[in-house]
């Protein structure tokens, strides 16, 4: 490595340090633009969701969108619990996984904050995978608070499933899921069924990308239940209406980098509404605090 490429390094690792600090400032207070759910005196639940935040040492403009990402999630007056669908960081590497997590921990855009795994986020398809595991589950209780079982859990919100599902070995783009997890999924699906509860699956790769077991493995488990959408990134596509789409009757989500400065703006993602008889899905920009339009959609139970 030459000597202006070590600088440019630095530099960049100097200014993305200098952001994390300020997130993590006692004077650091700001949010972004105030919202509020559609319907708050019925809102049963709600969540904000963005994906492939992709944090990495040397891109400050990520690490800044991330931040300025994560105030904008804080101004939601009704937000329960905010989701990254995986991608966290860029490598799996120690620094970026501190950026990450004391980046969220700085902020604190909602009470609550659940994390996905996401084939970045366990190297990219290199190292141990058990190493990358490990560190997943410890920073997700270290920092969050939060006891991720073996890289997948659930939580109840208000009487909504929340499902997070992992990765079970180094993948890019496939899903490895063993099938002790589908045994697991299967049982807590066959719960919620029994309390009638809506049921949100969030995922870091797509409902048939599966490898290891039928491919069809998820879509089998997931095809009968009314109550479910299932929402996951890694494809990184701009956000729009083809983002929205259906697998053999399961209604699917998939988020955009929500960090990308490249073939599309930073910011998007989605917030999640949950009433008595539907969910409602809204598309957002967190950077530029504004509803995105035409990005509305009503799933009824």
């Amino acid at each position: 490595m030459d000597v202006s490429t070590v600088l440019t390094y630095a530099k960049d690792l100097i200014a993305t340090m200098m952001t994390l600090l300020m997130m993590l400032s006692p004077a650091f207070g700001s949010t972004g633009a105030a919202y509020t759910a559609e319907n708050p005196e019925e809102l049963v639940a709600s969540l904000a969701v963005v994906s492939d935040i992709h944090v990495e040492t040397n891109n400050p403009t990520s690490f800044t969108n991330f931040k300025n990402i994560l105030e904008g999630i804080k101004g939601g007056e009704n937000i329960d619990a905010a989701v990254y669908t995986g991608d966290n960081v860029m490598n799996g590497q120690l620094l970026e996984n501190l950026f990450f997590y004391l980046g969220v921990r700085g902020v604190m855009p909602a009470e609550k904050n659940y994390v996905v795994m996401g084939n970045h986020d366990i190297g990219n398809g290199t190292g141990d995978f058990t190493e990358h595991k490990n560190n997943f589950i410890t920073n997700n209780r270290l920092y969050l608070g939060n006891n991720v079982g073996d890289g997948y859990y659930y939580r109840v919100e208000n009487g909504c499933y929340m499902i997070f599902l992992g990765l079970e070995d180094l993948t890019v783009n496939t899903s490895v899921m063993t099938q002790k997890q589908l045994d697991w999924f299967a049982g807590v699906l066959d719960e919620a069924k029994a309390k009638n509860a809506p049921v949100i699956v969030f995922n870091h790769h797509p409902i048939d990308y599966l490898e290891g077991v039928p491919s069809d493995s998820l879509v089998k488990l997931c095809k009968d239940y009314s109550k479910l959408i299932y929402v996951h990134g890694h494809i990184h596509d701009h956000l729009g209406s083809d983002n929205f789409y259906n697998v053999e009757g399961i209604d699917c989500i998939n988020l955009p980098r929500c960090t990308e400065t490249v073939d599309y703006e930073a910011g998007d993602g989605i917030v999640v509404e949950l009433y008595d008889d539907m969910f409602v899905v809204r598309g957002r920009d967190f950077i530029k605090g504004e509803w995105i339009d035409g990005l509305r959609y009503e799933y009824k139970f």
